[in-house]
């Protein structure tokens, strides 16, 4: 049987996360209040996939146009599939001045925050939530 909802919108997102005194922490975008999704919601820096480009290529246009910044060593932490989109989620550790490296061009500002605040937030998108949850188990390994 084939599903209703073939046409999907494919995003390519990036969540930086540093480690300090021992605690994961992961960089997380606050919405613009008027954004289409998840308005005023923390959620992930990136966007949607061009016609004939890579996910890779779309990662680093994306995260120049919003953060000003060029990953150095991403990796590609998973895909994330549901009805109406394909989330390609890249991380990158950074270091403790990350926040002196990026010019924020989308969304109200970026925050670094622990799985625990994530978790307590009202702010969060349900996605953001799965995400950090499985990337502090993963990176606790």
């Amino acid at each position: 049987m084939e599903p209703l909802m073939k046409k999907k919108r494919e995003v390519a997102g990036y969540v930086p996360y540093r480690k300090t005194k021992g605690r994961l922490e992961f960089f997380l975008q606050m919405r613009d209040i008027h954004a289409k999704t998840n308005p005023n919601m923390l959620g992930v820096f990136g966007g949607g996939i061009e016609d004939g480009e890579t996910i890779e290529q779309c990662l680093y246009r994306e995260i120049l146009e919003e953060l000003e910044y060029r990953p150095q060593k991403v990796l590609f932490f998973s895909r994330y599939e549901h009805a109406l989109r394909i989330n390609n989620l890249f991380i990158e550790e950074v270091g403790t001045d990350f926040e002196n490296k990026v010019t924020i061009h989308e969304g109200q500002y970026g925050k670094f925050l622990t799985n625990d605040e994530v978790r307590n937030s009202e702010h969060v998108t349900p996605m953001v939530r799965i995400i950090v949850n499985q990337l502090s188990e993963y990176l606790a390994q």
